[in-house]
């Protein structure tokens, strides 16, 4: 009984990661670049669903409470905007902040007063030299970004996108803002496979159906291991009383 007790306390932490997770990724379907969160209890959940399609309480064994970022591709939206830019590929843009280097997928960018090129907080888009500066004297409807990063004003070069990736992305955690920075002490590399596309918006990769279902399997499972407990505790004072002879 102590072990049904562990397992159900287990589970039941797992599902609050889990609904944190699915209200985080709904909260989010609309956010350009955002990376929805993923566990690997959901996977096992999958696994212990019954015959009749309900979740069965106490079948998943002890399952950590974790979740990590699923990276994959989001669709490219077209927007038609100069400075909105889209990566196809593994790569991430890098933002320039004083705490540090962060990694993007949201490139929706701006012109600051200075004439560097910005994220929607304000904070520097990273070239291969430097800041990119647009000139004064150039509108960003003239700025022209080509496949590889390279940036031009007017039909001159004013600088190339710095562009990196990452062999593990699991060294990546999220520090909002469809922004990610380093928990491990790892030097990116050049993201050569990876393709600009100007004019363009990465949409969210959550996908909404699959969410929702999510959240309804998550939720018919809280409910099985609230069955559980209450049977356990019935069990537990139907002992109690046996055992003072009551």
């Amino acid at each position: 009984m102590d072990n049904g007790i562990m397992l159900t306390s287990s589970s039941m932490e797992a599902l609050s990661e889990d609904f944190r997770a699915v209200a985080h990724n709904l909260a989010n379907i609309s956010t350009v670049g955002y990376k929805r969160l993923q566990s690997a209890f959901f996977n096992a959940l999958q696994s212990a669903l019954s015959g009749s399609g309900e979740p069965a309480a106490g079948t998943l064994g002890e399952v950590e409470a974790a979740t990590s970022i699923d990276f994959t591709q989001g669709a490219l939206i077209p927007t038609g905007r100069p400075l909105d830019l889209a990566l196809q590929g593994k790569g991430f843009f890098v933002i320039e902040t004083p705490e540090g280097q962060l990694y993007t997928r949201k490139g929706s960018f701006y012109v600051n007063p200075n004439g560097q090129l910005v994220d929607t907080e304000g904070r520097t888009v990273a070239g291969q030299a430097g800041p990119i500066v647009i000139p004064s004297t150039t509108s960003p409807l003239k700025v022209r970004v080509a496949g590889d990063g390279s940036v031009s004003a007017d039909g001159r070069p004013i600088g190339k996108l710095r562009l990196v990736e990452f062999d593990n992305v699991s060294v990546l955690e999220s520090v909002g803002a469809a922004c990610f920075r380093l928990t491990a002490p790892v030097t990116p590399k050049d993201a050569l496979q990876t393709t600009v596309h100007q004019g363009y918006q990465e949409a969210s990769n959550v996908p909404a159906v699959r969410e929702l279902v999510r959240l309804i399997t998550l939720t018919r499972l809280y409910q099985a291991n609230v069955k559980s407990v209450q049977t356990l505790d019935e069990q537990m004072k139907y002992l109690l009383q046996v055992a003072m002879g009551s």
